[in-house]
């Protein structure tokens, strides 16, 4: 499934990026015809100030050739013999940077209703992904898409792997959870083709030892989802575990005892357990000391900590999550009644919630954000992912761009942010020698961001930015030429990326974008007619 469609043809019908007219219509530079999601053997992009990946300052404005999907050449095309190109990007006045490895994401072809794959296909690409980790869906599916995705069949992110030991079993199986039932099924992981393993709890000490063990054997990496469990992070970290999602098991295991639960509690009762998860931070036997000693332990080890902080952001304000601007054009319907309240839905809690609820949940973010931000200070890893598809507010590809925001929230400078989301992230995924850098020889991954993510990283977000303008120019709101009722001064809507390039093809955001446009009107068209007309 490979699209073939003329730029030209769906770009007036967006107008996110209007910062430069390019942006809007992307044409001919150079003489050279703009082509969408085809592959090119030598793409030239010109003119670009370029953020390199591992959080050192941007420089440029510089050219950079594209051949065969890696990166040939950084430098002056107009100084140097380069060979011709067969398309040429214009990035003047724009920024290119690594493309975006999402560590911790799933795809759905189901919420209430069916739901396109390809529409969070289009949703991660337009918001920078150019790797995805899945780390929990239908392995045979899975595995498919991520052959497709590496042949340029399908237009996706790169795929890799990561499966939940669970969902490699078989409703017939007799699984009774013994230490040497987990080693087989890390095997299996491993002959089926995963990249890595998941785990998710309950799991308990011995458990954990020997999947841990048998994935060291087996050559699997691992990332876990730690549940309120025996085993804590500290047990995950002790016995070799690669990497920690979100932030349950570090809190506990930073607890001088148990957390306190009240004698109703139902880990089953998902109101019970993700209200009194927003309160494992506040706990008041919380010694600051033990998870220093643990974020110390990480960084020894070189355990990586993905913290999927937009993912559970609708608990800290639930009104603002369930009111989005970009819901009225890009909110698929079967995804939209997925967010409502249910007491049966994963994530979907809401029934009841409470601005007490809502405050615990503020509190515990500023603990866990000076956590993860103590953590990168000892040099920990750090990587980005949005666990999308469940709350409010975490649709795919908004959630990545929402994760950057929080990122800086925690105290991270931009340039730190942005090394999260690209050169940290394939240190992660072991693909450190080959992504997550704007370098020679490099894949070619790459963005072109219409504006400075350094300045702003919201002009990261699929559906753009308010931004300041004067006479058209778009401008720092603290410019000296601002003054207060000058006629010049305008607010436009602008950012956003406008190429997300892919082992060298580029992928036209906005042509992305109104895909997925009509994609939600039809979906919510068909969803309202009649029965007798379907």
């Amino acid at each position: 499934m490979r699209h073939h469609i003329s730029v030209a043809l769906a770009a007036a019908a967006f107008a996110v990026t209007t910062i430069s007219p390019s942006a809007q219509t992307p044409s001919a530079a150079g003489g050279k015809a703009a082509v969408h999601a085809r592959q090119v053997k030598r793409l030239l992009i010109r003119n670009a100030m370029i953020i390199p990946g591992p959080a050192v300052p941007a420089f440029g404005p510089e050219d950079i050739l594209l051949e065969d999907g890696l990166i040939a050449k950084i430098g002056t095309s107009t100084n140097a013999h380069w060979p011709d190109a067969d398309m040429v990007i214009d990035a003047a006045n724009k920024y290119v940077m690594p493309g975006i490895v999402n560590t911790h994401m799933h795809w759905h072809e189901e919420r209430v209703g069916p739901i396109p794959i390809q529409y969070e296909r289009n949703l991660y690409l337009a918001a920078g992904v150019t790797t995805a980790r899945e780390v929990g869906g239908d392995f045979e599916k899975t595995k498919q898409w991520r052959a497709d995705s590496a042949a340029h069949k399908i237009v996706a992110p790169r795929i890799v792997l990561y499966p939940m030991l669970a969902n490699l079993l078989k409703s017939n199986d007799n699984f009774n959870g013994s230490p040497a039932e987990y080693r087989a099924l890390v095997r299996q992981a491993k002959e089926r083709g995963a990249d890595g393993i998941k785990l998710i709890g309950p799991m308990d000490r011995d458990q954990v030892v020997a999947v841990l063990d048998e994935a060291k054997k087996v050559g699997l990496p691992t990332t876990v989802h730690i549940a309120v469990a025996e085993a804590t992070a500290r047990d995950y970290v002790d016995n070799g575990i690669n990497c920690i999602e979100h932030f349950y098991g570090v809190a506990d295991a930073a607890l001088d005892g148990i957390q306190d639960f009240p004698p109703e509690m139902n880990y089953a009762n998902e109101i019970h357990r993700f209200g009194r998860a927003g309160e494992l931070y506040i706990q008041n036997n919380f010694d600051h000391a033990k998870l220093s000693k643990l974020l110390d332990d990480m960084v020894a080890k070189g355990v990586a900590w993905s913290p999927t902080m937009s993912t559970y952001e609708a608990t800290r304000d639930l009104i603002r999550a369930q009111n989005l601007p970009w819901y009225k054009d890009y909110l698929h319907p079967s995804l939209e009644e997925y967010f409502k309240p249910s007491m049966t839905r994963h994530g979907t809690f809401w029934i009841g919630w409470t601005a007490t609820q809502e405050a615990r949940w503020r509190k515990n973010y500023q603990v866990w954000m000076a956590a993860v931000r103590e953590f990168g200070l000892k040099g920990g890893t750090i990587s980005t992912g949005d666990d999308s598809g469940y709350l409010y507010g975490s649709m795919y590809g908004f959630g990545i761009s929402r994760e950057l925001e929080l990122h800086e929230e925690a105290g991270f400078h931009p340039l730190e942010v942005l090394k999260h989301a690209t050169s940290d992230g394939a240190k992660v995924i072991g693909m450190e020698d080959r992504l997550g850098r704007v370098r020679q020889g490099f894949v070619a991954d790459l963005l072109v961001v219409n504006g400075n993510p350094l300045e702003n990283l919201r002009v990261m977000n699929p559906y753009g930015a308010d931004l300041m303008s004067y006479n058209g120019q778009i401008i720092d709101n603290y410019s000296s030429m601002v003054k207060p009722g000058d006629p010049n001064v305008k607010q436009v809507h602008g950012g956003g990326i406008e190429w997300t390039i892919k082992d060298g093809i580029p992928y036209h955001v906005p042509t992305l974008m109104k895909e997925i446009k009509d994609m939600v009107a039809k979906a919510r068209a068909d969803r309202v007619r009649p029965t007798s007309q379907q």
